[in-house]
Formats: C-alpha cells, sequence, structure tokens
C-alpha cells in the first residue's frame, strides 16, 4: 500500500514538472496513436510476465518463492509504470492533448488528476494479468471484476488527501489571506493546517467510499469493544473493510478524534483468526493511536515540504547557471523543454524517493515495530500477535520473509515479540531508539533547511540569480532590440555586477534608439554619477537626470536627479528634489532618509 503511495506521488510530480514549448512536434492524432501503441505495449508486457510465473508454478517452482515473486513483479511493473508515464509525458507530450479540458492549465489538481488517470490505467493493466496468479496464490473468491475496482476503490480513496489539499489550496488562491500566508513559512503552515483538517475530519467520508460496513453484533464484537473500553481506547466503530473484495488478509485503523476513528477489518481476517488473535490485531491498532504514529507522519511530510521549498530555488539556480540549459528554457521548441523537464526532474524524484522510501520508511518500520511492541505490552502474551502474523503469512502465499521497506517481514516481527518477551527491556529501548531516531532527524533537517535558507540570501546565491537574469535579458534583446525597458533592466543589472563599462555602452545604444526615454536617461544619469572613474561624469549625470525628471518626476528619478546635484556639488538642490521624492510616500522611505541624512550633512559641512 505505502509503495503503491510513493508511486502516485512520483506520478503527480513527473506530470506537474513537463512544459510544453510552443512549436508542437507531432499533431495531436498522431501523439494520441503513439501513446495508444505505448500503452499497448505495457499491457503486452505485463501478460507475457505474470503468463512466465504461473508457467513456472505448474512446473513446480514452490509457492512460497511463487508469492515472493509475484509481490515483487507487482511492484516492479508499478515502476515500470512510471517509466511509461515519463514516456507519455516527455517524448509523446500527451499534456497537449487536455488542454482542452476546463482548468488543465492553470489549475494543479485538475492537470493531477488526468496525470494519475493515466498512470492507474497502467497500474489496471497490472492488476488484470495479476488476477489469476492472485486468485490460486488466496484461494478468494472475488471476481476478476470486482478485483480490479476494489484496487481502484482502495487506491481513490487513497488519493483522497492529495485531491482534498490541492482542491483547498487550488481555492484559497482567490481568497485574500494575511501577506503571511504568502512567504515560504506560511505555506508550509497552510498546508500543514490543511492537512491537520483532513486528518481530524476525512475519515467518515473515506469509509463511505470504501463502503465500510460495521462488524456485525456478535460475542467477539462486543468482547473487543470491551477490551477497548478496559484500555479507555475510544472508537467510531469496528468497520468491515472491503479491501480487494473482502478477501486480503489485513486491518487498520483510520483517524485521530475519537469520534471520527475507525478500526477496519477485513473480511477475510476476521474469518482466519480467533478472538484472542482478533484482540492482538486491535491492540497493535491500537498501538498506532497511543504512540502519536499518525502525528509522526504529518510531521515527517511537512518536513518535506520545508526541505523541498528550501532547497528547490537551489537546484533550480544550479541548473540554469548552466547556459545551455537555460538555452532550453528559453527555446520555444518542445523538444528543448521536455529535455530541461527531463534533467531538473531527475534531482527532484531522486530527492523524493530517498526521503520517503528510506527515511520515511524507515520510520515506518520503527512504528509498526512499536506497534507490535505495544500488542505485546498491552497482551501480556506474544502468542496471538505470533499466531495470526503466521497465519497471515501462510495464507497469503508464504510470506513470511517478503521484503518490504514500510515493515519489518513477518518473521523479523516475530523474532522482535519473542525477544522482547525474554527480555522486556527491549520495549523501553525501541521506544527510546524511535524518540532519538526523531529528534536527530528533525534537528539535522532542520539545520540543513536553515543553511538552504541562508545560502538562498547569500551574496553567492544573488550573484548567481543576476547572472540567469543577465543571460534572459541578452536573449530577449536579440529577439527585440527596440524595447527601451529591456534596455533598463539589463544595464540595472550589469551595475550591479559593477560591469560600467557594458552599462553604459547598453544604455547609450539604447538612448540612440529612444532619446527622449526617461527610463534610459535616469540609468545612464545614475551610472554617471555613482559609477568609478573613468566612467563618472557628473555633469552629463546632471544633464540627463534633469531631462528624465522634467518628464518622469517619479521618487526613484528625483532620487537620481538629487544624487547628481550631490556629486556637482549643488548639496541644497539636492536637499530639495530627495525632499521631493519624500512627500511622494514611496517604497523604502528609510532609503531616501538616509540620502536627505546624506546631503544635509554635506549642505553643514559647506556652511561651516
Amino acid at each position: 500500500m505505502y509503495g503503491q503511495i510513493l508511486t502516485f506521488i512520483v506520478a503527480l510530480v513527473l506530470f506537474s514538472l513537463q512544459e510544453s514549448g510552443n512549436e508542437a512536434l507531432r499533431p495531436p492524432v498522431k501523439n494520441l496513436s503513439l501513446a495508444a501503441l505505448v500503452f499497448a505495449a505495457f499491457v503486452l508486457l505485463c501478460a507475457v510476465l505474470f503468463g512466465r510465473l504461473r508457467a513456472a508454478w505448474h512446473k513446480g517452482l514452490p509457492q512460497d518463492l511463487v508469492a515472493a515473486r509475484f509481490y515483487r513483479l507487482q511492484g516492479r511493473l508499478s515502476v515500470l509504470a512510471l517509466g511509461f508515464l515519463a514516456l507519455d509525458v516527455f517524448v509523446l507530450n500527451v499534456k497537449d492533448l487536455f488542454q482542452w479540458v476546463p482548468g488543465f492549465s492553470r489549475s494543479s489538481t485538475v492537470s493531477g488528476l488526468v496525470g494519475l488517470a493515466i498512470y492507474m490505467l497502467h497500474l489496471a493493466a497490472i492488476w488484470y494479468w495479476a488476477y489469476p496468479l492472485h486468485r490460486r496464490l488466496t484461494g478468494t473468491s472475488t471476481g476478476r471484476a470486482a478485483f480490479i475496482k476494489g484496487h481502484f476503490s482502495f487506491y481513490s480513496a487513497l488519493l483522497f488527501p492529495w485531491f482534498f489539499i490541492a482542491l483547498v489550496l487550488d481555492a484559497l488562491q482567490w481568497v485574500h489571506l494575511p501577506a503571511f500566508f504568502a512567504s515560504e513559512l506560511g505555506q508550509i503552515v497552510l498546508f500543514g493546517l490543511v492537512f491537520s483538517l483532513f486528518l481530524c475530519l476525512s475519515p467518515p467520508v473515506i469509509v463511505r467510499f470504501w463502503r465500510c460496513r460495521p462488524v456485525p453484533d456478535s460475542p467477539v464484537r462486543r468482547r473487543l469493544e470491551e477490551f477497548c473500553r478496559s484500555h479507555r481506547f475510544r472508537l467510531g466503530d469496528f468497520l468491515l473493510w472491503p479491501l480487494y473484495g473482502g478477501d486480503h488478509f489485513s486491518a487498520a485503523v483510520l483517524g485521530i478524534l475519537p469520534r471520527f476513528r475507525y478500526i477496519l477489518i477485513t473480511r477475510g481476517l476476521l474469518a482466519l483468526l480467533h478472538e484472542e488473535e482478533l484482540k492482538a490485531v486491535v491492540a497493535h491498532e491500537m498501538g498506532h493511536v497511543k504512540r502519536f504514529h499518525a502525528l509522526l507522519y504529518l510531521s515527517l511530510f511537512l518536513a518535506y515540504a520545508a526541505a523541498a521549498g528550501a532547497f528547490h530555488d537551489i537546484v533550480l539556480l544550479a541548473f540554469l547557471q548552466q547556459k545551455w540549459v537555460l538555452q532550453w528554457v528559453l527555446s520555444r521548441d518542445s523538444v528543448a523543454h521536455n529535455l530541461f523537464s527531463i534533467i531538473y526532474s531527475i534531482p527532484v524524484l531522486a530527492l523524493l524517493v530517498l526521503y520517503f522510501r528510506y527515511l520515511f520508511g524507515y520510520f515506518m518500520r520503527t512504528c509498526e515495530r512499536q506497534a507490535d511492541l505495544f500488542a505485546l505490552k498491552t497482551l501480556g502474551d506474544p502468542s496471538p500477535l505470533v499466531s495470526s502474523l503466521q497465519k497471515i503469512a501462510y495464507h497469503s502465499g508464504g510470506i513470511e520473509d517478503l521484503p518490504s521497506w514500510h515493515h519489518y517481514s513477518i518473521r523479523e516481527r516475530i523474532h522482535m515479540l519473542l525477544a522482547a518477551t525474554a527480555n522486556p527491556d527491549l520495549i523501553a529501548a525501541h521506544d527510546r531508539k524511535l524518540l532519538r531516531s526523531a529528534a536527530v532527524f528533525f534537528l539535522g533537517l532542520g539545520l540543513l533547511i536553515h543553511g538552504a535558507v541562508q545560502f538562498r540570501h547569500s551574496e553567492k546565491a544573488q550573484a548567481w540569480r543576476q547572472d540567469i537574469q543577465l543571460h534572459i535579458l541578452e536573449a530577449e534583446l536579440k529577439l527585440d532590440e527596440k524595447r527601451p525597458e529591456l534596455y533598463m533592466a539589463y544595464s540595472g543589472l550589469l551595475m550591479q555586477r559593477q560591469r560600467y563599462r557594458d552599462a553604459r555602452l547598453i544604455l547609450e545604444k539604447g538612448l540612440r534608439l529612444a532619446p527622449n526615454h526617461p527610463g534610459i536617461q535616469n540609468n545612464l544619469a545614475w551610472l554617471y554619477a555613482t559609477a568609478p572613474p573613468p566612467y563618472r561624469n557628473p555633469q552629463r549625470a546632471l544633464e540627463l537626470a534633469e531631462q528624465a525628471a522634467a518628464q518622469q518626476p517619479d521618487p526613484y528619478v528625483l532620487d537620481t536627479l538629487a544624487e547628481a546635484y550631490y556629486v556637482n556639488g549643488r548639496y541644497e538642490e539636492a536637499l530639495a528634489a530627495i525632499r521631493q521624492a519624500i512627500v511622494q510616500k514611496p517604497q523604502k522611505v528609510s532609503y531616501y532618509l538616509e540620502q536627505e541624512k546624506k546631503f544635509l550633512d554635506a549642505l553643514e559641512k559647506e556652511r561651516r
């Protein structure tokens, strides 16, 4: 389940990263035909691989090996489906086929739904061809259509958190929020608030979507309820979980608030286990709640959001620093845009997979073990939980040693339960291990995020941004040499980089094209007034500044005029000009007040 959630996240990122150029590579009909052929190839591949595994079983391959290869094959095909999705997106430009969908180009929710639908179509092919082996391994009576429908229902509900959060965040774009929520920290806080709201209020919606029904009243149910009450564990209900048709052997706890908290048990597990084993399963799920695992998972999601936000600009700047990458971005060609999307997606996806597969996976395994140990401590006897795990492993096709990135294998779980029974100190030791791990992780990640934020505000990062902006403006000037605002922006960046000679040449060229443009006059006046020799020319600075101010007496133009008066020794006029600017209440008024003080000090010094 958790592995599939990770692939859904990757699918969303893959689909969102690609941006098409202005020039289409192929006609839409041809793109659609090629996409259909690629999907047909994936379907054929699934049929062949599952067919080979069935043939190997018929030839005598042991069932436990068949089960291990079966689950491994499903996982690998799910990952391979991401490769086919990437092919659709980056090579076949399938996103161009959905531009007609209302909101597709503006809403991340709409475009994300389309991307997930394409990926789910590939998963449906996997489920279709996996069904015969699944039926033989588990002995299920569920038909193929119900099996596939069950998968769709289950994973669609798992995607509900993303859909809810994306929809709310899209809607909030049209709402006037406090300025704080426009900042990076505010965005993370907003995401956390929306996610927390979802965790608290969504369980009733999800269980209805899954069509869960209350576990029928029986002596076993009543004793399970009494078991929960005796341990002060409140919940809304025990529900039958129709996971993959209901024959799957699984249980889960859903919800944080007691009123909206449910323990879900599949029909298959309810029939498989006796009362004491069911109590052990309930105690395990109780451990997740009592040890606040949902809050830890929420914190891990928020930590990833914070880290992704902190490092996003750095990764992007590092790429755009390369001229050949920037040329792809500025190109109107779809191939160039796709190449950039592919290159940029590599570190983004690598960090995402590493974080969730290894860091998040470590905490999930550790939490699952803590829930096992909580159940042991609650029951005082490992036998019910051990026997329930053994039954699940046997009836699932002999999966005692099946590896999982988010769960220890069943054999490892049983060994730990027996070891903790022999040495109860292991329970407290594991609790301390989880606490230490979380503290070290959040402290370390916090330091990394702090370092990233500091770097983003450093002179080095600022120089990177200026270099990129210079390259962009150079490219735009090559396309259109008659836009005065480009000369203004380009010269301003050149002066910030102290490239005064280049700035003067650009501004003089711009002035020849637009002799009376106040913006160009102002920038050239500022250069002549503030640049070091041999570029300083106070007299020419004043001449240009007066011309600019006569046409456009804005605060920044009056500031240039005041500076020109100042470098020409005309302090009273400089003071009058800067005060005229201050009267207009400009932004960053503190700068203008500092200028006023500088001119006033010069005037007083002259009068002494």
